[in-house]
């Protein structure tokens, strides 16, 4: 039987048929018109995928000779995924089909390939997207295809058995005999019942001659678990090494299927810019696409007064596929418009809006974010346990556990309207969503995955409004960094000092993450040609400082006295900048932008100071000179980095005599970190028993005045604790959200503003101890 014969005698099936061969399913017919999900061009290679896929991940897969191929077949590979972005199975109870081709890469290899139906249907389709490797809660269900012939259909979504796939009750399988060297043509349909459930059908067909091989019928669906997202599925058979899957030609039409052709990922992941008086500084962040048929971007702009577009720089895209773009001649009191397009085509690639700066003529607000992980589980991860006795067990496919693309903590903060928005560092970590790509060939694309992730968070945020970003130690794929100015250790520890991987790599993430920022103050870079950023620049009426405060750090010596330690946190280069900062537009206020807090609030139990090497109390001698010299500027300092959000005076001959510090919560966040007292701490606040005069394991005073602690406290985690570390994996057991700093010229105050991650501003409360106003230039707390 030919297919399209095939397709108007057995397209729907009643619930009630007992279905032993294929010529029993000729019921009734259903016409289903099938559209292509994205053109997949011959003369293209590229881990980017097209505008209607989203791999998982990057170097998992790649566009190759219009075929989308899977690269991974190794053991432990299995479910190697690619999410159909632009279509999504409905509530509705009507037909669907989904068609694809497909052929075995290894031909002589074992494993199987298919379709993976209702993906995370309760998640935002971004996060439905990143459905890979293990079955879990709202995992879907598997329409496969064996090398050895077998059509089934299969549970994804018992968190159980994550590697189990257990075939489905109520199913008849089929076989076409082992696949070998043949192209198959799938079509899977989706077929409403009587009484509400589904029928499944997955048909294979000889894609040359169109000729039925063999079918597989499963019925009495519950509807709920077919809708969501969309996904293909290449894997090796479980825990083996094995077969590798081609797909082309894939489509799908009925009205189950909803298109959303505004979900696709186009050749530009995203943009960033800066605004420096009349310097305008922008990224274009493109996708892993085939440099051989592009290797260059121009920016054009129009101000928004006028009709014609200029013609901006043309520039290179480099390692990491960024471009990095830079006017010196901007009218920063002007509005404008801009896009990206390639340097050889005129195709509008992404566009976005570059703001007039104010100056002090109205009320600047600043977004402060750091920390932000996209699961709270790795999806590399077999099984779940909790890792505190109060925690949720998380489902694998929840909202509790893929937070990606964190929509209550975006939609919240940009309800502020934001001028400007700080990125504190650990804009992702090295081990989250999925295992390490650190130590492997594929580091660079492993580390644009967890990158594309966060852009695709927060690009509809900095689209329109300039961003300022500091890598941090993950950033650089570190637990931690002591910079150490480039210079190599001889050892792949990271308390030896240094960058422990490939310094090309180092190089590209602070390509990727500070090629948009202001000019740096003296552009030399470190050992290994590794850039800087430290800076300054002028925006809505503030004169800012941006520090490095790990780059140039010395690495830890723990051979010595604690309340001895001598050592460079900012280094030479960075105290003389801040040293000339100071004097430069005195009629400013100042702000001084870092990681990390310049002193080690952290605590074991009430009062009882936590040793941190890792943290920026560490060198002392340092510490205090870079606390001097921003306090000598006036300046407020915001910070990410603690995972605890916290605002305290740094002192150095007392406890409120350097600048006062502001660190914003962790966004999203797994090591927990708390400062705790009784109250009994001298000038501690009416009301508030986590402040007052403290002095942390290196001896440097400050005055801690509002703290945002987890939940539960240090007491209750370390009586329950099962790890190694400060780990826990349920926010509701831990405090997260962001900052808000708002500059207030009229008022001649800085207003600081910490928030959870889901409350509603205008609704909600603030943490306990916000807002708290802090008047220019450094006067006491109101």
């Amino acid at each position: 039987m030919q297919r399209r014969d095939f397709l108007k005698a057995s397209a729907a099936i009643a619930a009630t048929s007992t279905l032993s061969s294929c010529a029993s399913t000729k019921k009734q017919a259903v016409n289903v018109t099938l559209s292509n999900v994205a053109a997949l061009p011959q003369n293209q290679t590229s881990h980017w995928l097209g505008h209607g896929f989203w791999g998982n991940r990057l170097q998992d897969w790649r566009l190759h000779q219009g075929r989308l191929q899977c690269l991974r077949g190794e053991k432990s590979f299995e479910v190697r995924t690619v999410s159909l972005l632009t279509r999504a199975l409905s509530n509705s109870s009507t037909a669907a089909t989904l068609r694809m081709t497909v052929g075995n890469i290894t031909p002589e290899q074992s494993g199987f390939c298919g379709f993976l139906l209702g993906a995370g249907n309760q998640l935002d389709y971004r996060g439905a997207a990143l459905v890979q490797r293990f079955a879990g809660m709202h995992g879907g269900i598997m329409a496969r295809l064996h090398s050895d012939g077998t059509l089934s259909f299969n549970d994804f979504s018992d968190q159980s058995k994550p590697l189990g796939f257990t075939p489905l009750a109520n199913q008849t399988t089929g076989s076409i005999g082992e696949v070998a060297n043949r192209t198959i043509t799938l079509e899977c349909r989706l077929l409403p019942q009587h009484n509400g459930d589904f029928t499944l059908t997955l048909d294979a067909f000889d894609a040359n001659t169109q000729q039925l091989l063999g079918q597989a019928i499963c019925s009495d669906v519950d509807a709920y678990v077919l809708q969501g997202g969309i996904s293909l599925l290449s894997s090796p058979d479980v825990k083996q090494a094995g077969a590798r899957w081609w797909f082309k030609d894939i489509q799908t039409g009925g009205d189950k299927i909803q298109q959303h052709d505004n979900r696709a990922l186009g050749e530009v992941m995203g943009c960033m810019y800066s605004l420096n008086q009349n310097v305008l500084k922008l990224t274009s962040q493109f996708m892993p696409i085939d440099l051989n048929l592009h290797q260059q971007a121009q920016l054009e702009y129009r101000y928004l007064d006028e009709t014609d577009w200029h013609s901006g720089p043309i520039a290179d895209i480099e390692d990491g596929y960024v471009a990095l773009f830079r006017l010196s001649n901007w009218d920063h009191s002007r509005a404008a418009q801009y896009r990206i397009r390639f340097a050889n085509d005129e195709k509008d690639l992404f566009t976005g809006k570059i703001v007039k700066d104010h100056g002090s003529a109205q009320e600047l607000k600043i977004a402060l974010y750091s920390c932000i992980i996209p699961t709270a589980k790795s999806l590399d991860r077999d099984f779940y346990t909790k890792l505190h006795p109060k925690e949720r067990l998380l489902g694998r496919y929840t909202t509790d556990n893929v937070l990606f693309p964190h929509n209550n903590l975006v939609k919240n903060c940009d309800s502020h309207q934001p001028d400007l928005y700080v990125f504190a560092g650990d804009q992702y970590y090295e081990t989250y969503p999925t295992r390490y790509g650190n130590n492997t060939k594929d580091a660079k694309l492993d580390t644009l995955y967890r990158w594309y992730l966060w852009y695709w968070t927060f690009r509809d945020s900095v689209r329109d409004r300039p961003a300022i970003v500091l890598a941090d130690d993950h950033d650089v794929l570190q637990g931690n960094l002591w910079g150490n100015r480039g210079k190599d250790s001889g050892t792949k520890k990271e308390e030896d000092g240094g960058y422990v991987w490939d310094k090309s790599l180092i190089r590209m993430v602070y390509r990727i993450q500070h090629g948009h920022n202001p000019d740096a103050y003296d552009p030399t870079p470190i050992a290994h040609n590794i850039p800087v950023t430290y800076g300054s620049f002028i925006y809505g009426g503030v004169n800012f400082a941006l520090v490095e405060d790990r780059k140039f750090k010395s690495p830890p010596n723990n051979k010595i006295n604690l309340l001895k330690t001598t050592g460079e946190l900012l280094g030479k280069r960075q105290e003389l900048f801040l040293a000339q900062w100071k004097n430069s537009a005195p009629e400013l206020p100042k702000i001084c932008l870092t990681a990390s807090i310049w002193g080690s609030p952290q605590t074991k139990g009430i009062n009882m100071p936590l040793l941190d090497y890792d943290s920026n109390g560490y060198p002392a001698d340092g510490r205090n000179r870079a606390v001097q010299l921003v306090a000598d500027a006036n300046a407020l300092v915001l910070a990410g980095d603690q995972h605890l959000g916290l605002v305290a005076h740094q002192g150095i001959n007392d406890f409120d005599d350097g600048a006062l510090f502001f660190a914003g919560p962790a966004a999203a966040a797994f090591w927990q970190r708390w400062f705790e007292s009784d109250g009994s701490l001298n000038n501690s606040l009416p009301n508030s028993p986590n402040t007052g005069d403290y002095i942390d394991t290196f001896g440097n005073k400050m005055r801690v005045m509002a703290v945002a602690n987890p939940t539960i406290s240090y007491a209750d985690f370390a009586a329950g604790n099962q790890t190694w570390g400060m780990f826990l994996a349920d926010n509701s057991l831990k405090t997260e959200g962001y900052g808000l700093v708002r500059v207030n010229h009229q008022q001649q105050h800085f207003e600081l503003e910490c928030w959870h991650w889901n409350a509603k501003p205008g609704r909600d409360e603030q943490f306990a101890g916000w807002p708290i106003i802090h008047s220019f230039p450094n006067d006491p707390i109101v």
